[in-house]
């Protein structure tokens, strides 16, 4: 997915006031064409303290109270499509990590618009300074929304960011660009940041799965997108390699990455899946 491999990259420099993320969609489709969209964020206790102290000091509210702001989801909520609505808003504060978790709910998946990026990159401005944000510079992400199709049975999920990036790059790729050498120091530093970052999206078939063109799938789970920050940047030429691609296309920085445990992408821009 081309937004979350840019993710990838650019959460580096984004969420660098965090010790610790981790954050999860999990979208569950019943055989009804119902179903849920959930979205849990957790930051460690150190960041959570950290962002305490940065909202009393700029005289605003905790940036964690915006995880678990009613509004907020009716917002997004309205942006994911019709009959989209929220279910339950709720903090979450477990094993000293603290955050938040939405839970929204649809009554026909066709109608869902989903925007994976836009639900992470909220993640990361709502613990940044207030008004250090992209929407507060004037930037607009060029992000598409996935799209779904449900009838006989049969789910069609579409990316049309990854259709996009295949029209427009070479199928062998090329070669990289070259990239600066991470300054020893800095990466010492961002590998202690981000060693227990995480995120994920998925897609849970309530009725189970009778056949999918999904490349990552266990039971009745389609995993579209996870990766594990720590075991990504854990050595220098991951992260020189990653700082290189990141204007690549999924397929290409997949294909780099592909032995590099904690990396799942699922680079196809249409998968279809049978419900049982």
């Amino acid at each position: 997915m081309k937004s979350t491999l840019k993710l990838a990259c650019a959460a580096l420099l984004a969420l660098f006031t965090s010790s610790c993320l981790e954050h999860t969609a999990t979208i569950k489709l019943n055989k009804d064409g119902s179903g849920t969209i959930t979205e849990e964020t957790l930051f460690s206790a150190e960041a959570s303290a950290m962002m305490a102290q940065m909202g009393a000091a700029g005289g605003d509210e905790d940036p964690l109270s915006k995880m678990s702001d009613p509004g907020k989801a009716a917002d997004n909520a309205k942006a994911m499509g019709e009959g989209v609505s929220v279910e339950k808003v709720e903090k979450i504060d477990k094993d000293g990590r603290k955050g938040g978790r939405v839970v929204y709910k649809f009554a026909d998946i066709n109608q869902v618009k989903y925007n994976f990026g836009k639900s992470m990159s909220d993640a990361g401005n709502d613990m940044g300074p207030p008004g250090d944000t992209p929407e507060a510079d004037g930037g607009k992400s060029d992000e598409k929304p996935m799209t779904f199709k449900y009838e006989d049975g049969v789910l069609t999920m579409e990316n049309p960011d990854n259709k996009a990036e295949a029209a427009d790059k070479p199928a062998d790729g090329g070669d990289a660009p070259d990239a600066e050498e991470p300054d020893p120091q800095a990466m010492a530093m961002m590998q202690g940041f981000f060693k227990d970052m995480k995120m994920s999206l998925k897609m849970e078939i309530a009725g189970g799965i009778g056949e999918t063109t999904a490349t990552h799938v266990d039971g009745n789970t389609i995993t579209l997108a996870e990766i594990e920050f720590g075991k990504l940047i854990g050595d220098p030429a991951n992260m020189k390699k990653l700082n290189a691609m990141k204007d690549e296309s999924p397929a290409q920085v997949a294909a780099a990455f592909k032995d590099v445990e904690g990396l799942k992408i699922e680079t196809k821009d249409k998968i279809t899946v049978k419900v049982k």
